[in-house]
């Protein structure tokens, strides 16, 4: 009999545990939705905060976010936190933030986080990351919508998310027809930024420009290895191996444009010499969320359509 109760206070004192356990973790997410205190330490995740209605006080390096994406822009209150993986511990300290989102790649620090507020782990770009097919970084796309919809969860805003990723949705889709020319062409597409006279970086399916050319069921001219954020740096001679492919550059930094007119190399390349060269001029960055996913796509239909 002695057992039996022993037995029972100990099912009930595990009960117990796990009962406070989940109060403190539902008590946790509604600090989170009540009073949105928020830093980020990755801009790609910085975007997709800021795209669901709620604004970080403390971004690393808030003007390289504006610099390389800036759409949705991020208002002047935020605080500098310091590097991506060099973070200032003190200056998060004294923001008093309720929720820190980080990727895994800040796994060597989390520790150090978690003494300051509870860390919020998002895999979007790199190994980590998982797409609808299931491979690392298979389908990149299908991982930022995923990360957009966790982000939503913890921060209390599902409908947000609902209505962007259905906006992103539609988008796709309207410019899908209106690319359905080009695709009948057949046409492989290469995905361009050029760096110099004598290189470009290119984007490969594993990229979210690729990503998104795989939903618009166009074929990547690119088949050669990329690096874990599916871009990879090609010299010129590997971009002939489809003559009939198409070409889009994006973001074409200042001064190069004048280098490639000039490059023999360039010149020679089959896309260049028949003139199937189009250009992406708006700031997308290659590593972002939703949003930056809608403005590629509109940007590739604008580049596209008509280039059949």
């Amino acid at each position: 009999m002695v057992r039996k109760n022993a037995g029972s206070a100990g099912e009930n004192s595990s009960a117990v545990g796990a009962d406070e356990a989940a109060d403190a973790a539902k008590a946790t997410a509604a600090r989170t939705c009540a009073t949105q205190r928020i830093v980020v330490l990755d801009w790609p995740l910085t975007e997709i905060v800021l795209s669901l209605g709620v604004v970080p006080v403390g971004v690393s390096r808030p003007v390289w976010y504006t610099r390389l994406d800036g759409v949705p822009p991020l208002p002047p209150s935020a605080v500098d936190t310091g590097l991506l993986y060099q973070p200032n511990f003190e200056v998060i300290e004294t923001l008093k933030p309720d929720l820190i989102v980080v990727t895994p790649a800040h796994a060597p620090m989390r520790t150090l986080l978690e003494r300051i507020a509870p860390t919020f782990a998002v895999p979007l770009y790199g190994g980590g990351v998982r797409g609808g097919g299931g491979g690392a970084h298979s389908d990149v796309y299908a991982a930022v919508r995923s990360a957009t919809q966790q982000l939503a969860q913890r921060l209390c805003r599902e409908t947000q998310a609902q209505t962007l990723i259905a906006q992103a949705d539609a988008q796709l889709k309207q410019v899908s027809q209106r690319l359905a020319a080009f695709r009948a062409s057949g046409k492989p597409v290469y995905l361009l930024r050029p760096i110099d006279d004598r290189h470009v970086s290119v984007f490969g399916t594993p990229s979210l420009f690729g990503g998104i050319l795989s939903r618009l069921a166009l074929t990547n001219a690119w088949q050669g290895a990329t690096d874990l954020q599916g871009a990879a740096e090609a010299d010129f001679a590997s971009l002939a191996k489809h003559p009939d492919a198409q070409a889009v550059l994006i973001g074409v930094p200042p001064g190069v444009a004048a280098q490639l007119a000039k490059s023999p190399l360039w010149n020679a390349l089959p896309f260049v010499a028949r003139n199937r060269v189009a250009h992406i001029d708006a700031n997308i960055p290659p590593l972002g969320g939703i949003v930056a996913s809608m403005r590629f796509a509109g940007s590739l239909g604008d580049a596209l359509q008509g280039a059949a």
